[in-house]
């Protein structure tokens, strides 16, 4: 039987920018060890992986907006013209036969993400900034662009959130669209990385006694981080256990080392950057905070929750579909409703209902490991190749 080629376009093949990139890098080395040829039309990548055919895409660098839109018109043109048994888009090609927007939906981040922006004054420049941007203008475009003319392609929601958001925003039918949660790798994250916990917190002065808090993002602002530093100060006066604060992640330090000194946290708040050994941190914290303003589907809960730590996320966050609440973690309304913010947290300061939660955690993610997804994916391969022919 003959090799399925299958492409997709992607602007970053690289685990180092995101979760949907990791996981995108991870779902093509596996087809290709399945046995599928495998062609990556991208920008940037720099996985050089076995059996995977890159193909650059030229764009015009500036301004942003003419970059994104010329690679969706030149990556979907090139894969078009090799007539691949199956194409693959994630949100940044104008036709694909499987369509998988990990970003979500443009129009529902537009709005939602707003919301981080909590002084009435930056809310108005930045919404005039995004209106006045053609970068945004061009996004939306790239994204609508699958679903007009009528002929549906195959669409993939990786959560229950992002399918609503998917029928709301562009008035598809739930036929239409299949959930597929995003898997994690259940033996790289898991609780026996609690083994580095003594290595992790000497190399941070953290105290045995402490309770640790885990954030793990690129944006802080977009992820909640100021609402979580202003509910921990909060957790502080009031006089509960000793804890500090994990920040991991590449963004801008000094606005949140400033709000730290302000609140009083200085101490418990600790930025560590970017790592390479991620899976470290998760086996030396207790529980991860992630009260985002948007997410498609964190990648980090599901690390997180793989790794033995109970999860306070929001209902933004397509992952908090997953979670019952009380028993793996809190999956709360706003990252702005700081009183119920600082409950859930006093909640898993109490070192008996964090075991209990920690055990619950790594049972879910058992239920959503890469393998389960790959079953689910492959099936959605084969019925695609199944059809023959596709209309171009």
């Amino acid at each position: 039987m003959r090799k399925i080629r299958f492409a997709i376009g992607i602007r970053n093949f690289s685990k180092k920018r995101g979760g949907a990139e990791r996981y995108l890098v991870d779902l093509c080395t596996r087809m290709a060890r399945e046995g599928y040829e495998v062609h990556v039309y991208a920008e940037h990548h720099d996985e050089e992986e076995h059996g995977i055919h890159f193909h650059p895409v030229r764009t015009i660098p500036i301004p942003k907006s003419l970059r994104f839109l010329s690679f969706a018109i030149r990556a979907t043109r090139e894969m078009k013209n090799r007539n691949y048994d199956i194409t693959f888009g994630v949100g940044n090609t104008l036709k694909a036969d499987i369509l998988q927007p990990h970003g979500g939906v443009h129009w529902a981040w537009f709005w939602r993400s707003l919301r981080a922006y909590d002084h009435p004054v930056l809310w108005i420049i930045k919404f005039l900034g995004r209106i006045f941007s053609p970068k945004q203008w061009v996004s939306g475009w790239i994204e609508n662009s699958p679903y007009k003319g009528g002929n549906l392609c195959n669409i993939i929601a990786i959560s229950k959130m992002v399918k609503k958001d998917l029928m709301r925003w562009y008035q598809i039918p739930e036929k239409n669209i299949t959930v597929v949660y995003n898997g994690v790798d259940v033996d790289h994250f898991h609780p026996r990385n609690r083994q580095h916990r003594e290595e992790i917190r000497r190399r941070h002065g953290i105290g045995e006694e402490d309770l640790v808090v885990l954030f793990v993002s690129n944006n802080f602002r977009m992820k909640g981080l100021s609402f979580l530093m202003g509910a921990l100060a909060r957790v502080r006066q009031e006089g509960h256990p000793p804890f500090k604060l994990l920040v991991l992640g590449r963004d801008r330090e000094n606005p949140y080392l400033r709000l730290a000194k302000k609140l009083g946290i200085t101490k418990e708040v600790i930025f560590v950057g970017s790592s390479g050994e991620i899976e470290k941190y998760y086996g030396a914290s207790d529980f991860l905070a992630h009260p985002t303003f948007y997410d498609a589907c964190s990648l980090t809960v599901l690390e997180a929750l793989a790794s033995g730590l109970p999860v306070i996320t929001t209902d933004a966050n397509g992952a908090g579909g997953i979670i019952t609440q009380g028993q793996e973690g809190f999956v709360i309304p706003d990252p702005r409703a700081d009183q119920v913010l600082v409950e859930k947290i006093s909640y898993f300061l109490n070192r008996e209902r964090l075991e209990k939660a920690s055990i619950a955690a790594r049972r879910l993610a058992e239920s959503y490991s890469i393998e389960r997804n790959w079953r689910e994916m492959e099936k959605i391969f084969q019925k695609e190749f199944s059809k023959g022919v596709h209309p171009r």
